[in-house]
C-alpha cells in the first residue's frame, strides 16, 4: 500500500475568493468542479496541495459534518521575507493576527494572520 499527493482541504465560503487569496503566495489551481460557481478549487505550491471547499456540498456528498468556526487548523509558509509576506497578506484580504515576531530564541521570525474565512496563516523565515 502506498499513499501520495497529501492535500489539506478547509472549508470556505467561497471557493473563487479564497482561490485568488492563495495565488497570491504562488498557489497555482489544478483543479475546480463545477467551472461555474465551483464547490472545490484545489491548488498546489512545493508538492503541497490544498483543496478549498464549501461545506454545504461537502456534507451533502460525503455525509461529514464540517466545522466553519473557530481556529480549525494553520497552514504555514515558510518565506525569505516574512515582513513582505505579512504586508503582501494583508493587502490580499487577509486580517492581522499578530505581525512579525522573533520565535525560537530569535532563530525564526514569524507572523500570523487569518485567511478570508477566518483560517491562521503562519508565516515563517529563518533568522540570520
Amino acid at each position: 500500500m502506498q499513499f501520495s499527493d497529501p492535500q489539506a482541504i478547509p472549508f470556505v465560503a467561497d471557493c473563487e475568493r479564497s482561490a485568488r487569496f492563495y495565488a497570491t503566495f504562488g498557489f497555482s489551481e489544478t483543479f475546480r468542479s463545477p467551472q461555474e460557481e465551483p464547490v472545490k478549487i484545489e491548488l498546489a505550491l512545493g508538492g503541497f496541495g490544498l483543496g478549498l471547499a464549501l461545506p454545504g456540498p461537502a456534507a451533502e456528498s460525503h455525509g461529514i459534518t464540517p466545522v466553519t468556526t473557530g481556529h480549525r487548523a494553520c497552514l504555514a509558509l515558510w518565506t525569505d521575507d516574512v515582513d513582505a509576506a505579512y504586508a503582501l497578506a494583508l493587502t490580499a484580504g487577509a486580517t492581522d493576527h499578530r505581525g512579525p515576531h522573533p520565535f525560537r530564541d530569535g532563530s525564526l521570525q514569524v507572523a500570523f494572520v487569518e485567511d478570508p474565512d477566518g483560517h491562521p496563516l503562519q508565516l515563517v523565515q529563518r533568522a540570520g
